[in-house]
């Protein structure tokens, strides 16, 4: 054997051996950063199962400084929603209800859900879409999505594809696991404890079978029109104060339930309600409105002389967008509630921004814009 030979052969060998060694550390290297890729992709998957859906985890940047409600208040928040509609309840007792969701522009929607995180919302009591239309029922289906629901009021129509918006906001409530409540008149809303005494009831929209002109055989409004009448219209009172939501519902709607109050003294809407301290007759009081959110973004054809002239409201709310295209609030519907309510102060969000009524336990209120 050559005596070369043998030193080469070494010198190979443990090229071999330094390659081979090499290449172990490179393969340990790589499982270990596959096993840490699977952790930390598990815990993501896990957190957006279980803690917090990570989608949503822009609306955390945009927040709005908006102070945690104290005990015994009932706030509104009237969001700017720009030219859609979005208001946002807590009640006394800690419960809270989100009506409408504005529009699915992803900015509206980003800032919907940012206000939500702000205040702490972990899971909304009760969400509401008063109609179809999609500058209300935009940013619901991400509402639920994000936070869930207990509860959720939904417009009379069989027909889920009656617009896109509409046909996302339904099935996500299908995917929510939410108890889906059709809205209708005399529905409540009570507290769940005993110590602050409110409440809330719907006093539109009359059922199919009362009025079944406004619907087809598909169990969907005709018309714009109808579907707007067709609007869920919300009264809340608390500490002798309250406050009528008429969603997109026409002058006709509110004129039917002045005359229905009217020609009864209100006893056509009292209802039997089991509160947490036991059996109680609620009724609305609507001679006298401290607070009326205005029907369809404040437009001519939606508040009525009527409603205006019977419960003079003090205070009334508009959600619109700054510089819309419709008018909105319309003139004309400023002058017919300064007409009929001397006094009167209206609060836009075109104006305001984000608007906040704050409802005292005594009694006493406040209103603040937020942005």
């Amino acid at each position: 054997m050559n005596r070369n030979t043998l030193p080469k052969q070494a010198k190979e060998a443990a090229i071999a051996a330094g390659i081979l060694k090499r290449r172990r550390k490179v393969l340990r290297r790589s499982l270990l950063s596959l096993g840490l890729a699977a952790v930390f992709l598990t815990a993501v998957i896990l957190i957006d199962c279980f803690v917090f859906p990570l989608k949503y985890i822009w609306s955390l940047t945009v927040q709005a400084d908006v102070s945690r409600r104290k005990e015994g208040e009932l706030r509104v928040h009237f969001l700017d929603a720009g030219q859609g509609d979005c208001t946002l309840i807590e009640f006394p007792d800690g419960s809270t209800m989100l009506i409408d969701g504005g529009t699915d522009e992803l900015y509206w929607e980003r800032s919907m859900l940012g206000y939500c995180f702000a205040l702490g919302i972990e899971r909304f009591d009760a969400v509401m879409l008063t109609h179809v239309h999609s500058d209300h029922a935009g940013g619901l289906d991400e509402a639920l999505d994000c936070f869930g629901a207990d509860t959720v009021y939904v417009p009379y129509c069989s027909d889920d594809s009656v617009n896109a918006v509409y046909a996302e906001f339904m099935q996500s409530l299908e995917k929510s696991g939410a108890e889906a409540v059709v809205s209708q008149m005399y529905q409540t809303i009570l507290p769940k404890e005993g110590e602050y005494r409110y409440f809330g009831m719907l006093l539109a929209p009359f059922s199919p079978q009362i009025d079944e002109s406004a619907y087809n055989a598909a169990g969907y409004p005709y018309d714009s029109e109808a579907a707007n009448d067709a609007s869920a219209v919300l009264y809340v009172e608390y500490a002798g104060r309250n406050i009528l939501f008429t969603g997109d519902a026409s002058a006709k709607v509110e004129e039917r339930l002045v005359e229905d109050f009217i020609a009864t003294d209100g006893a056509a809407f009292a209802v039997e309600a089991e509160m947490p301290w036991g059996r109680e007759t609620i009724m609305p009081r609507l001679q006298q409105l401290d607070f009326l959110k205005a029907g369809h973004h404040g437009g001519s054809s939606a508040s009525s002389a009527m409603l205006a002239g019977y419960s003079s409201p003090e205070r009334v709310f508009f959600s619109c967008g700054a510089g819309n295209a419709y008018g909105h609030p319309s003139l004309d519907t400023i002058a017919m509630f300064e007409e009929y309510s001397p006094g009167v102060q209206f609060y836009r969000t075109d104006e305001l921004g984000t608007i906040v009524l704050t409802i005292r336990a005594n009694g006493e209120y406040s209103i603040e814009a937020q942005s």
